[in-house]
């Protein structure tokens, strides 16, 4: 006796199944970094113009490096009293995303970070574009500059981020970026 033959219509749906599987075997089979999206490094340089140290922050996206925060933290202390105070990581974001959104691959130049008390009076006392609250007294602000981007368009990305304020000191070549309320100046 000759078994039954099933229909053409149950081989078709056994083919394509049988097919599915094998397709999705084989993608699976390759190595994962084909199937991988491009992902933006985050690496950002640093240069401070007055201690001239080197810092490299690997991945400012990655909140829980408490060990890395504290190397950031003494980096950007007061270069005139060698006081260290607690840096807001989110500035280290906003100089990412500068970063990302220009393609820059350059090294910020620091000029200040935290301050202390008395470094913002003698600043205050010889100059009058000094903040009496300044967001540098709380470690919320930064001045710097990019090596690779000119101040006037490091400001303008920076004003496009929305991310707090942003002061422009074309003279003195520099930019003011702080993770305060929005405002420009």
């Amino acid at each position: 006796m000759i078994p039954p033959q099933p229909d053409a219509q149950l081989c078709r749906r056994r083919f394509i199944a049988t097919a599915a599987k094998l397709t999705i075997c084989a993608g699976l089979a390759r190595p994962l970094n084909l199937h991988a999206v491009p992902v933006p490094s985050h690496k950002l340089k640093f240069y401070h113009i007055h201690t001239r140290e080197k810092f490299e922050l690997s991945d400012p996206f990655l909140d829980a490096q408490e060990d890395r925060k504290q190397d950031l933290n003494s980096f950007l202390r007061d270069f005139r009293t060698g006081e260290v105070h607690p840096i807001d990581f989110r500035l280290m974001k906003v100089l990412a995303n500068i970063q990302e959104k220009t393609g820059s691959n350059g090294t910020y130049e620091v000029i200040g970070g935290y301050r202390s008390g008395a470094t913002n009076e003698q600043l205050r006392a010889n100059s009058n574009g000094v903040a009496l609250k300044s967001l540098h007294l709380v470690g919320q602000a930064i001045d710097l500059r990019l090596t690779d981007l000119p101040t006037r368009d490091l400001r303008d990305v920076a004003i496009s981020l929305r991310a707090g304020g942003v002061g422009y000191y074309p003279d003195s070549n520099f930019v003011h970026i702080d993770t305060g309320r929005i405002r420009y100046w």
